[in-house]
């Protein structure tokens, strides 16, 4: 568990500090090749492993339902989120700036203080 918190931190430092150089935009594709090739030696693993070729049609079914079931579970909940939480807004370049706000705000509070009267 350790080299797997050492190996996430260490990635994380490593993107902070080159963040700012044309290497994080190789990321999103190197990330990918390495997803498939992890899932391709997983195959590999399960493919030689006498046991579970033996029991594959016990299993294979089940293994069959709970795949699908995950991935619909897995597209509902991702289009739910996006509609609840993402859709029918405004590019952020197009929304107010929050230091915008503050200063309406402030201006707000000013004019109400102005407008109170005095004890």
């Amino acid at each position: 568990m350790i080299p797997i918190l050492l190996c996430i931190a260490t990635g994380i430092l490593t993107g902070y500090l080159f963040r700012k150089t044309g290497f994080v935009k190789y990321t999103g594709p190197l990330l990918s090749v390495v997803i498939m090739l992890l899932l391709f030696f997983l195959g590999v693993s399960v493919g030689s492993n006498k046991q579970v070729i033996s029991n594959f049609s016990g299993i294979g079914l089940e293994a069959l339902l709970l795949t699908v079931g995950g991935t619909l579970g897995s597209l509902i909940c991702a289009k739910w989120v996006f509609a609840r939480f993402f859709a029918g807004k405004k590019n952020r370049s197009e929304q107010p700036s929050p230091v915008n706000n503050l200063s309406r705000c402030s201006e707000e509070e000013d004019d109400q203080k102005e407008n109170k009267p005095t004890l």
